[in-house]
């Protein structure tokens, strides 16, 4: 029994010890010289390093190569590619290690979503998006997002991207066959409730590095994280775990931060054609029974345009909460300016956006500046939140955000909270010595 083990122990390193055809080096030896950088170097992330080095062209150099083993830049760079080219290949079947027979995988998961290299076409004729080859993977990230069984989507659309220092998001709305249900607990008294699968959290949304990459689902935002972030200007990391030090402080991380600025943005810059749409008697949106289309060169102006989403107001919620008024002083009682605060309805025009810097707060687009060329495509560009654009032609439209998240109004820091005082006057310091107290036990030596 030990010598057949021992003969396929040499039978296996006689394998790896075969010398290649094309660059005369063996399996045995790129292991070996990798093994030792690696043991010598001692990187922090010892299975990236190796498994970057596994696919690069050769795995490790000769005895006199003094080059670090896979750097930090060529590893995120590397994911990246995997990942894109996962993309466009087929999934890999998993293999059960017993039978070694293809283990079956759940049924594709049943989607709709808009067409993305239709919009493309459309972002592209505006000059504005991502463009047609890296929109090309937003599609296939899409499918990828969509046919996942275990995240069961009813819809997606791609949202946009944002930038960051060390890494962009890219952002998919989605809403989910199955909604989370409420839980149970509840706020309390000066909290406002967050909106529960509407309004401001009518969407889910998952965020990924890059295309391709795993997915992250952004939680639900809540008012006082939309109101903190009202009152802050700051670029993302990229890093969804990263603290957002500031002031006021930010109840959450940029996770939070990322959902509450996905918020702002879509409820103000997510449009549509005036007229497409009609509010049912349940507060959603259903298609117009009786639409004309207008001629391309009139979807540049703002009255032919409305807000899809509902407006979001200085509460952080899209619909007003209410606190109940005491017992016996429903007259009396005082709601906030919040409380009664009644905004713009539900597809509300965009000519009565407010004006940004003294101009308009959107900029017409068009795909030629000849107002007689045909089939032309016509668009919107926000002047409030750069990056935010919208196109039409025909019936069909579509929106998208490529930016930073900066808001573009005057950044005013809220001032720091008054000063404490350091003492008391009455605490100052006497040379008056305190009053003598009371012997204890004045009564001792009476009858009990």
């Amino acid at each position: 029994m030990a010598s057949s083990s021992a003969a396929q122990v040499q039978e296996a390193l006689a394998l790896l010890q075969k010398t290649s055809s094309t660059d005369g080096g063996s399996l045995y030896e790129q292991l070996t010289n990798l093994i030792v950088k690696v043991l010598d170097e001692k990187p922090a992330n010892p299975v990236d390093v190796l498994e970057t080095a596994l696919l690069n062209k050769k795995a490790a150099g000769g005895a006199g190569n003094t080059e670090v083993v896979g750097p930090a830049a060529s590893i995120a760079d590397t994911a990246r590619t995997v990942a894109a080219t996962k993309l466009f290949g087929a999934s890999d079947v998993p293999i059960d290690p017993e039978t070694g027979e293809p283990v079956e995988v759940d049924t594709p998961n049943e989607y709709e979503c808009e067409d993305i290299l239709g919009d493309a076409a459309l972002f592209d004729a505006l000059g504005v998006g991502l463009g047609r080859r890296e929109m090309m993977d937003v599609a296939l990230a899409v499918k990828k997002l969509g046919e996942d069984p275990r995240k069961a989507v009813a819809t997606v659309r791609f949202f946009g991207k944002f930038f960051g220092t060390h890494a962009d998001y890219y952002v998919f709305e989605t809403t989910l066959k199955s909604p989370p249900e409420e839980p149970e607990q509840q706020p309390g008294e000066a909290e406002v409730p967050l909106e529960w699968n509407s309004g401001s959290n009518g969407y889910v949304y998952w965020v990924s590095n890059y295309l391709g990459g795993p997915l992250t689902q952004l939680p639900h935002v809540t008012p006082a994280q939309i109101k903190a972030a009202r009152s802050l200007k700051r670029l993302l990391t990229g890093r969804l775990s990263s603290a957002v030090s500031s002031y006021p402080v930010f109840p959450g991380n940029e996770a939070n931060f990322l959902r509450a600025q996905i918020a702002r943005i879509s409820c103000t810059t997510v449009v549509c054609p005036a007229g497409l749409f009609v509010v049912n008697e349940e507060g959603g949106l259903e298609n117009a029974e009786e639409y004309s289309q207008l001629p391309a060169r009139e979807m540049g102006a703002t009255a032919n345009w409305s807000h899809r989403y509902p407006h979001l107001k200085k509460q952080g919620r899209c619909v007003v909460h209410k606190r109940e008024a005491p017992e016996g002083e429903e007259d009396s009682f005082e709601w906030t300016e919040e409380e009664q605060e009644e905004g713009p309805e539900q597809l509300a025009a965009l000519e009565g956006d407010e004006e940004v810097g003294g101009g308009a707060a959107w900029s017409p687009l068009f795909s030629s500046s000849n107002e007689h060329v045909k089939n032309q495509v016509a668009g919107l560009r926000s002047n409030l939140w750069p990056g935010a654009a919208c196109a039409c032609q025909g019936s069909r439209f579509t929106n998208i955000y490529v930016g930073w998240g900066v808001k573009n109004a005057p950044f005013v820091p809220l001032p720091p909270p008054p000063v404490s005082r350091e003492y008391d006057a009455a605490l100052v310091e006497s040379a008056e010595l305190p009053p003598k107290p009371k012997p204890e036990g004045d009564g001792e030596g009476q009858d009990e």
